[in-house]
């Protein structure tokens, strides 16, 4: 499928844009209706599309057994089947993720990098008070920012990772007072 070529390493979004195909034909008069993916705890499936047609309350079962039956043949996809209200799950096929796997360690990672439309951005992180002890809450900031660069660095974007330090005031009038 072409949304696979568009979209190597976001399953959600190739699973979005089958599940779209689906809809338009099941019920043309949703076509603005997005199609939420979400990955699921694995009981029912892989993923799941939740938000299928809310407007179709009395024959919503119907509705939604018509989208998995008109989901297009992806290798991709193992299988589909419609669970509690409003749910349609889909069960990843284990040959297409091996393949899609072994395709990435062949092209390398970096093709799966998301496309984003920012070329620089700005990651001020870990700005401890100085004038206070530092503790473990500290942490949680710094590796956040870390994360939050790092992501952002792996979908090519250019990087400055900043840490404002706060209230420096006292030091600094402790030296003078000290010194001075």
């Amino acid at each position: 499928m072409a949304n696979e070529e568009e979209y190597p390493g976001n399953i959600k979004r190739q699973l979005a844009k089958i599940f779209e195909i689906s809809l338009r034909e099941t019920v043309p008069s949703e076509t603005d209706e997005e199609p939420l993916v979400a990955a699921c705890g694995g009981k029912f499936g892989d993923y799941q599309c939740n938000n299928a047609m809310g407007s179709y309350r009395p024959s919503l079962v119907l509705v939604l057994q018509a989208i998995a039956n008109n989901l297009p043949q992806s290798e991709m996809v193992e299988s589909c089947s419609v669970a509690g209200p409003g749910f349609v799950n889909v069960v990843l096929s284990k040959a297409w993720l091996a393949k899609s796997i072994q395709k990435m360690l062949i092209d390398g990672i970096q093709t799966w990098a998301p496309k984003l439309s920012i070329k620089r951005a700005v990651v001020d992180f870990s700005s401890p008070n100085i004038a206070k002890e530092m503790h473990v809450g500290h942490l949680r900031s710094t590796i956040i920012g870390d994360s939050l660069a790092r992501i952002l660095e792996f979908s090519n974007v250019e990087v400055l990772r900043r840490n404002h330090v706060g209230d420096w005031g006292t030091q600094v009038n402790l030296t003078y007072f000290i010194g001075g």
